[in-house]
């Protein structure tokens, strides 16, 4: 049984095999996890083989999965409006699994897009939006935002002392918030679109 540091060490492992073919470097996982020193990944390393995860080789890449790989997967956590504000569903509704187009990453789910305000955007009603938690977004990104107990995915700017929620479909308004507001507001940015056959 691993950790849940342990195991985001051992899932970045497989995922960088399953990406690139071959192991990460120790320097390729300390950098990933912003660990101070290879010893730190050492100790990591270590503690996978002795739990038959892994074997080492004694190499600079010689790290062997020994148990399958974990297949990528990110929770569905709920709705989001593309349309008008409304309420937010936070429970868990399901996975997608083994997403080729997506990275590990720690902190990323999917919320199902409701409505069709972001439609010039190319995000439709029914499509699964991918959102990576931050706390802050760049002028002009599309992001996840909850505001008086309600979601909605839009375009943010920053305007003076307010920000505006842009949609991307002309039969919709801004949405204004106080920019003091906004960083509680923030869920996350949207990274990557998942759209089922229709």
């Amino acid at each position: 049984m691993l950790t849940s540091s342990q195991k985001k060490v051992f899932d970045y492992i497989c995922s960088f095999i399953k990406e690139y073919e071959f192991p990460p470097a120790y320097s390729d996982i300390a950098k990933h996890f912003d660990f101070s020193s290879d010893g730190t990944v050492r100790t990591y390393l270590g503690i996978l083989e002795k739990k038959g995860y892994i074997k080492r080789m004694g190499t600079a890449r010689g790290i062997q999965i020994l148990k399958p790989l974990i297949p990528l997967s990110i929770p569905i956590v709920g709705t989001i409006s593309a349309g008008d504000l409304k309420l937010a569903i936070e429970e868990h509704i399901g996975t997608l699994v083994d997403v080729q187009e997506l990275q590990y990453a720690p902190d990323r789910f999917a919320l199902r897009v409701s409505g069709d305000s972001m439609k010039d955007a190319g995000i439709l009603d029914g499509d699964l939006a991918i959102i990576q938690k931050t706390q802050a977004v760049q002028n002009g990104q599309i992001a996840a935002i909850v505001y008086e107990d309600e979601a909605t995915l839009k375009r943010v700017y920053f305007e003076k002392d307010k920000v505006r929620l842009q949609p991307e479909n002309e039969l919709y308004q801004p949405i204004l918030i106080p920019r003091r507001e906004f960083d509680k507001t923030l869920v996350g940015k949207y990274i990557a679109l998942v759209r089922k056959a229709r």
